[in-house]
């Protein structure tokens, strides 16, 4: 079958990442809505908070970028940078350290190492 071929191919080391990124993410849904809902609760008037209900959707749909990488579709790789990438913007605007723009490059770097040698795989 094709998707057992796939799979095989897929290889330890993206499967591990892919699922590190899902979870990842998971977390930043997570803990991004709950500072949202934090926020609301308390009428904090000195912090924004439409950049952290951003933040949690942008997480969700990255989750569904990584399902899509997981399921060999090119869309999902497209799909997980405009995330990070939208990220990234509302990290800078938040005042985030800049070393954690450095950790997200990493991470973008590493999916490409993982990903590229599939890249043929990709539909």
């Amino acid at each position: 079958m094709v998707s057992d071929r796939r799979a095989g191919e897929r290889g330890a080391w993206l499967t591990a990442y892919l699922v590190y990124i899902a979870l990842s993410n998971a977390w930043g849904t997570f803990r991004s809505l709950d500072i949202y809902w934090d926020l609301v609760s308390h009428r904090a008037p000195n912090v924004p908070h439409w950049p952290f209900l951003a933040l949690g959707i942008l997480s969700s749909f990255a989750i569904i970028g990584v399902v899509g990488l997981w399921l060999w579709k090119r869309w999902g790789l497209f799909l997980y940078l405009v995330c990070w990438a939208s990220a990234l913007g509302m990290n800078i605007f938040l005042g985030v350290p800049f070393w954690t723009y450095l950790l997200g490059l990493v991470n973008v770097a590493l999916l490409y190492v993982f990903l590229r040698p599939k890249w043929d795989l990709l539909q």
